[in-house]
């Protein structure tokens, strides 16, 4: 080589540069949209997803933007994060968007980039807004920010959690709820929607909680089948999330009511009308109990230092686990009871059990109906029958759980149970005070009314009561 001119070791040199290069760009080739695409390097790390492209769909110019930023890409992120915050202050919505999207380029797989920003546009841009379809747009806006970031982050349960949430939280709990929930199935933007619901966040038309349920039970498939875990919450509470959102749902039916001009009807037209409704409801609950039991209650969970359990009640199940676990079943058992009061498994057991039987639906229906009467209409005499029938139902229901002890499991674990009955009774009372009656020895609900258990509640709900009638309202 010594021998060789300068002229002639730059020859050397450039060859063996370019014989250098030939195996790099042979083995480096990138990868294209198609999965497992490209040379062999680009494979490999498919293969082991180890690559930008086995997380999820990836923005192309993220990359390139890496190669612009090289070693700088963390120092353009903090500037991207004030600045968008500074646009939220001043309410640059827009120009806020934008930086969002710019963060994301350079972030594409920091979870934290996605649940923040969306929670930024859907609560507190949201909340900037006067009018409630502006605030359901934003809400919106961020739904679909969430959603951006389970396309791009197919690995990460805690998005589609949290997308789930979104649905299932702000739109079904937020101040707006009923408007929230209405606009979820029928749009305030009618020229693009046509009157039905925005497609791009809930194409099959379903309420909200079911939309959010199904949220959830992808969260529960991204854990078992790509074999991630999750850092949110205990695992146990963590998977049952899309059982929970069923009950969510079959509460706001009981809660939407029956969309009836009842006034109109004959009592046994109303009776027949709620009989017909009412099945929606039931039925989801029941739908609700079967899967809460046999299939949250039957899942294998891992504890925090106990192997696994199972939330249903099970001995040979849990005889089979302390075997395979080197555990006795006595400490399996202590497992299976630190867990269920973590989930508060056996009340929400016990809740849907209450809520699918006819009779549950049946007391409800004769009460509100009975409360209507007094309240809205001044009938008093069917006022009384309702109340009167609804009361007897209602305590038909809370006989079936009697303890063994003589307790009863709805007074001690079901108050929101209890204070309906009190406010049924404090009604039921003021009737037959406009009616001229004497009150009955034996009165429905007296159980209730005369447990001093309940005193305190009492007392609260009839100040209440008195201060409803002064005011006009029932």
């Amino acid at each position: 080589m010594s021998q060789l001119s300068v002229q002639q070791r730059k020859m050397v040199y450039a060859g063996l540069a370019v014989l250098l290069i030939i195996p790099i760009v042979l083995l480096g080739g990138p990868a294209n949209e198609t999965p497992g695409s490209g040379w062999w390097l680009a494979q490999k790390r498919y293969d082991y997803e180890l690559g930008e492209a086995s997380l999820g769909n990836v923005d192309p110019t993220s990359s390139a933007m890496n190669l612009v930023l090289l070693g700088f890409r963390g120092v353009a992120a903090s500037m991207l994060w004030q600045q968008a915050e500074y646009h939220k202050e001043r309410k640059n919505f827009d120009e806020l968007q934008e930086s969002v999207d710019s963060i994301i380029l350079l972030q594409p797989h920091f979870k934290t980039v996605w649940e923040f920003q969306a929670w930024n546009l859907a609560f507190n841009v949201s909340a900037e807004c006067d009018a409630v379809e502006d605030r359901f747009y934003w809400v919106k806006r961020g739904a679909k920010f969430l959603q951006g970031g389970t396309e791009r982050n197919k690995k990460i349960p805690e998005l589609f959690f949290e997308t789930g949430r979104f649905y299932g939280q702000k739109i079904g709990r937020a101040d707006e709820r009923e408007v929230f929930r209405e606009y979820f199935v029928s749009d305030p933007d009618e020229e693009t929607w046509k009157g039905g619901p925005d497609l791009d966040i809930n194409p099959d038309g379903k309420d909200n909680y079911l939309v959010a349920r199904d949220w959830y039970r992808r969260s529960n498939e991204v854990l078992e089948e790509e074999g991630v875990e999750q850092h949110k919450m205990d695992l146990a509470l963590f998977i049952a999330y899309p059982y929970r959102s069923l009950m969510d749902y079959a509460v706001n039916l009981q809660k939407d009511g029956l969309d009836a001009d009842l006034d109109s009807m004959s009592i046994d037209e109303r009776i027949d009308a709620y009989e017909e409704w009412s099945e929606g409801p039931r039925s989801t609950w029941e739908q609700a109990y079967n899967e809460w039991v046999t299939e949250y209650g039957a899942k294998e969970i891992m504890t925090a230092g106990g192997g696994l359990t199972v939330l249903e009640p099970n001995t040979e199940k849990l005889k089979d686990l302390a075997e395979a676990d080197g555990m006795t079943l006595a400490e399996k058992q202590r497992w299976q009871q630190q867990y269920h009061k973590i989930t508060n498994y056996p009340y929400w057991k016990q809740r849907c059990d209450i809520e699918k039987r006819v009779d549950t639906t049946r007391a409800q229906y004769y009460i509100t109906e009975g409360r209507r009467l007094h309240r809205d209409v001044q009938d008093f005499d069917n006022a009384k029958i309702f109340l009167e029938k609804g009361m007897g139902l209602l305590e038909g229901v809370i006989d079936l759980y009697e303890r063994p002890d003589g307790t009863n499991a709805l007074l001690s674990d079901e108050l929101d149970l209890v204070e309906e009955a009190i406010k049924a009774i404090l009604v039921y009372q003021q009737v037959l005070e406009f009616l001229g009656e004497p009150q009955p020895e034996e009165m429905p609900l007296s159980k209730i009314w005369n447990n001093p258990s309940f005193a305190a509640i009492k007392q609260d709900l009839y100040e209440r009561f008195q201060l409803s009638l002064g005011s006009g309202a029932g």
